[in-house]
């Protein structure tokens, strides 16, 4: 596998074993800058192993990852934040009684000289961001009055506020209604254009030839 600039992720012969079951098996994966690329295959596939093992959630029993053509030794998540990768899970990880705003900056607080947390600086950033990629959510909104579709959105945003460059969605549209999912794959497309680049696990054909670039099928 020839390494390159022009690929934001290489994973190469990444193995990966629980006890005596082999999840992953020297796996290859190129995902291109600037692309929607799916991860599709049945459950039990090794589709989200792979992708934790890149969002430093597991440690690969062997392979390597390159990252613009850099080798890297993600150890845990916030390795993985700083090279600009952030993953939206399946199950969102959201303070229901916090406002759009507070969940976003929980864990990345901006501080002044005095350590104080500087939350207009924060609301202006997040307003950007909503702004810049079409994302239309309220920053003041509370998680618990907002829809599925609208708390998928602020797990989004908290990635990019975090400065992700590179976007991992697992099955993204399980939890989604027919609509809410037309909505995601334009966000998609307005991150793409923005110069991000998305991994998107599902199984799902008829989203992926919708919204994806290229799909790597994971099986056996």
């Amino acid at each position: 596998m020839e390494i390159s600039e022009q690929y934001a992720v290489q994973m190469h012969n990444i193995t990966k074993t629980f006890g005596t079951f082999c999840a992953l098996d020297n796996i290859n994966l190129n995902v291109k800058k600037g692309t929607i690329h799916a991860l599709l295959g049945e459950n039990g596939a090794g589709k989200s192993t792979l992708m934790n093992i890149l969002y430093g959630l597991y440690k690969a029993d062997k392979g390597e990852v390159y990252l613009n053509g850099k080798k890297v030794n993600i150890k845990n998540p916030s390795v993985a934040i700083e090279h600009g990768i952030g993953m939206v899970h399946q199950h969102f990880m959201l303070v229901d009684n916090f406002t759009v705003t507070e969940n976003i900056v929980l864990g990345s607080e901006i501080t002044s000289k005095f350590g104080i947390t500087t939350m207009k600086q924060a609301s202006q950033e997040i307003l950007n961001i909503v702004k810049k990629y079409g994302l239309e959510v309220d920053p003041d909104a509370k998680i618990e009055d907002m829809s599925i579709g609208m708390q998928q959105r602020v797990e989004i945003m908290k990635a990019l506020y975090r400065g992700a460059d590179l976007l991992i969605l697992d099955e993204p549209t399980a939890v989604l209604t027919p609509q809410e999912i037309q909505d995601l794959i334009k966000i998609m497309r307005n991150l793409i254009a923005a110069g991000k680049t998305i991994i998107i696990i599902t199984h799902k054909l008829k989203e992926i030839k919708e919204s994806s670039d290229v799909c790597t099928i994971i099986r056996r």
